[in-house]
């Protein structure tokens, strides 16, 4: 009973509100619309047409007021005009569409112009290309499905990288990277045991080569560099020398000689610079097809907005 006639005082006094600002509300959604579809336009003609339509819904309800008909009725009359009135109201903005496209096509072209192609951009694109050269040239039937795979990761770490400064973008980037370095390295280790390749003292020399260059790892990140050092560049040598000597001393050990290890660490410096060659080939690559395809964007868009005007 009570909920009852909370409910109807309420719906009384709604009613009564609405019944009261019918006319502003009407007044407010018409004028609402007017600025929606003559926003396009410049502002002479923007202003020139509300003015217009605020003078006849004036004159509309003071004839109607003046005829005697009542305020819910004058409601009616002003939305049967309004919607009445679309088709006009929208064969009104049609004019200055082709001029508003222009110049938004023409901005879009001009950011262009002044675009820098970010290294995130390059890599992206580098990755993807060279990921479906693989998957193309492959002698291998490879499926949709690892296709699609491939280039969903490829992508995914794309946009990791264009958005690195992120947190969310950081944690999930270095997250995907430690997990990636921790499956390689099961593999290795599994690969190792399961061939007995650590009986081999190719092996052996080779673990000894790496062990003494993966200090070059904190010497090349500048993160782990400030922490570890603090800016004191004399610690690394100072560090670094008892490794490169426990290796030596090891390659004694187990090949009688430091000649196997001398040769490792060549082959492996011939890898880096045979890498650095053919990921900055592709790089450039990469960078030119992202230049070709900016420039290329902007001279289309610089096209169209001259077309579109043309038309006009």
């Amino acid at each position: 009973m009570i909920a009852f006639l909370v409910s109807t005082v309420l719906a009384a006094i709604v009613g009564m509100f609405i019944r009261t600002h019918a006319l502003t509300i009407t007044k407010q959604i018409v004028m609402g619309w007017v600025w929606l579809y003559s926003a396009i336009a410049p502002k002479e003609d923007r202003d020139g047409r509300q003015a217009e339509v605020l003078s006849h819904l004036h004159e509309l309800i003071n004839n109607h007021q003046k005829a005697g008909y009542a305020p819910g009725e004058i409601v009616v009359r002003i939305l049967e005009s309004w919607v009445m009135g679309m088709v006009d109201d929208v064969a009104w903005c049609i004019p200055f569409v082709p001029g508003v496209l222009a110049d938004r096509v023409k901005g879009w072209g001009d950011n262009l112009r002044h675009y820098r192609i970010p290294a995130a951009m390059i890599a992206g694109v580098a990755t993807l290309g060279l990921m479906n050269y693989s998957f193309f040239s492959s002698p291998n039937n490879q499926s949709f499905g690892t296709w699609l795979f491939a280039n969903t990761i490829g992508i995914a770490i794309t946009v990791l990288l264009w958005k690195y400064n992120h947190p969310l973008a950081r944690r999930i980037f270095q997250a995907w990277i430690g997990i990636a370095m921790a499956g390689g390295v099961a593999v290795m280790g599994w690969m190792t045991i399961h061939y007995q390749l650590y009986a081999g003292m190719t092996f052996k020399i080779l673990m000894l080569a790496m062990v003494a260059v993966l200090p070059a790892i904190i010497v090349v990140d500048k993160s782990w560099r400030q922490r570890l050092f603090r800016g004191r560049w004399w610690l690394i040598p100072i560090c670094w020398a008892p490794i490169i000597a426990g290796a030596l001393a090891g390659s004694l050990l187990i090949a009688h000689s430091i000649k196997p290890l001398l040769e490792m660490w060549a082959a492996m410096a011939l890898l880096v610079v045979g890498m650095l060659i053919v990921y900055g080939l592709i790089a450039l690559a990469a960078y030119v097809l992202c230049w070709l395809g900016i420039r290329g964007s902007e001279g289309g868009l610089r096209l169209v907005a001259a077309g579109i005007r043309h038309l006009r």
